[in-house]
């Protein structure tokens, strides 16, 4: 008898295929944004060590300006730099490492 898989395992199996969001995944799982943030600090914690989970950062969509210090999954209100608000979102992806 085959197990059913649990949200975490699914959200590894779409995160190795392909770049998502925080929002991405809320909307495929149908779950709020703050169980998805609980969910990737877990599975950031717990994939194997021939795994990685990639985080692409957020960039201002005004000047360009890379959130590349930001550990957090989702994305950021408001450029630092120009106090804009286009900002691309916050992308995680599992691959392995070389």
């Amino acid at each position: 008898m085959e197990l059913e898989k649990s949200r975490r395992q699914h959200m590894v199996d779409l995160l190795q295929r392909r770049r998502c969001s925080v929002h991405d995944l809320a909307r495929e799982f149908e779950v709020k944004v703050s169980i998805i943030v609980d969910d990737l600090e877990h599975i950031r914690r717990s994939v194997s060590s021939r795994c990685k989970m990639r985080i692409f950062p957020s960039e201002c969509n005004d000047c360009g300006f890379k959130f590349k210090e930001r550990s957090k999954f989702t994305t950021p209100s408001r450029c630092p730099r120009c106090k804009g608000e286009r900002i691309s979102p916050t992308m995680m992806k599992i691959g392995k490492t070389v």
